[in-house]
């Protein structure tokens, strides 16, 4: 076995010596693609249980592995500047770890992490197809390579929370049943245009909002860990989270909270939610601009506006509240 050697991604690899150290580069973005890929570092490290597993990755997502008990190390990076992430890798790369899995590929990291003198597995996106979710195209890939036991292939998306947190968050005055509406989404193209409608169609139910929404109260502000441990709460007294394909309505599923999340631009077979613990919804399923596994070459991605409509997303206008209000119901 050569000095540096990528892991075949059919033809498990032998492995001549115990995996001690083991190196997981997570540095897309948004901490709703260090969820992607938690269940694939939860089940490396129940494959590997000798190994000191260390996971680099973004501040502020990096918290949410805090107290995680199959993470020993977390590196955290706030420099997005060109090179900085690379230079991060690097410098992670120098301390020497037997296997790297990496999500990331831009600026030369796949390369740099097959190159560091272990095994490395640089190329979860590869042949990415359109009706298999990301979380669980990764696993799979794992698998193949021999760095997952097909035991653990299945792992679900599960943030750690500590019992102080939350008995802290139980402090969340609400009524039965709540509603968490998650209206941002971090880009315009996501957004959906009827949040007021649904909070009027809810009626009755206790409706609070991570941002201003008419007739929902503000959910109170803090990390993201507090975050978590408030929608583990809302969970726990038989709440429901909705909002955009974006970070926070994943974390709600993380932590054992029901989740509808509203998909437009993104493709809900690939994107969409563990269906153990939500709902995702696509609208214009039909849409000829909608590309599965290229999103930010969509034509609409960057500046929202609709090739179909030349105004807002027709695919997030298309979710009725009717809609929405029958995932939201439980099952």
């Amino acid at each position: 076995m050569s000095a540096v050697s990528a892991v075949s991604a059919v033809t498990p690899v032998p492995h001549p010596a115990p995996t001690r150290s083991l190196l997981v580069v997570e540095l897309l973005g948004g901490f709703g693609d260090l969820l992607l890929a938690l269940p694939a570092v939860h089940a490396l490290a129940a494959t590997h249980p000798g190994a000191e597993v260390t996971v680099l990755t973004f501040a502020p997502g990096a918290v949410l592995l805090a107290h995680d008990p199959a993470v020993h190390r977390v590196v955290a990076t706030d420099d997005h500047a060109d090179g900085a992430p690379r230079r991060a890798v690097a410098a992670e790369l120098a301390r020497g770890h037997d296997l790297v899995v990496t999500t990331t590929t831009y600026d030369g990291i796949a390369d740099l992490c097959r190159a560091a003198g272990g095994r490395a597995v640089a190329d979860l996106w590869r042949g990415a197809p359109p009706d298999k979710r990301v979380d669980r195209r990764f696993l799979q890939l794992l698998v193949e390579a021999g760095e997952v036991a097909p035991a653990h292939a299945d792992q679900p998306l599960r943030v750690v929370l500590t019992d102080a947190e939350r008995a802290a968050a139980r402090a969340l005055p609400t009524g039965d049943a709540p509603v968490v509406l998650v209206p941002g989404s971090g880009m315009p193209v996501k957004t959906w245009p009827r949040w007021a409608e649904l909070v009027a169609a809810l009626g009755d139910r206790d409706v609070l909002s991570t941002e201003p929404v008419p007739g929902a109260r503000p959910l109170p502000p803090g990390d993201l860990r507090h975050l978590a441990a408030l929608l583990a709460v809302v969970g726990e007294r038989g709440g429901v989270v909705v909002g955009g394909d974006t970070g926070p309505v994943r974390l709600a599923t993380a932590v054992g909270t029901r989740a509808v999340a509203l998909h437009g631009p993104t493709a809900a077979s690939r994107y969409g939610l563990d269906p153990r613990r939500g709902r995702a919804l696509q609208g214009l399923p039909d849409c000829t601009v909608r590309q599965p596994s290229a999103i930010t070459e969509q034509e609409c991605w960057w500046s929202a506006r609709c090739p179909l409509t030349g105004a807002a997303p027709a695919c997030m206008a298309d979710l009725g509240v009717e809609q929405v209000l029958a995932a939201l119901a439980p099952a």
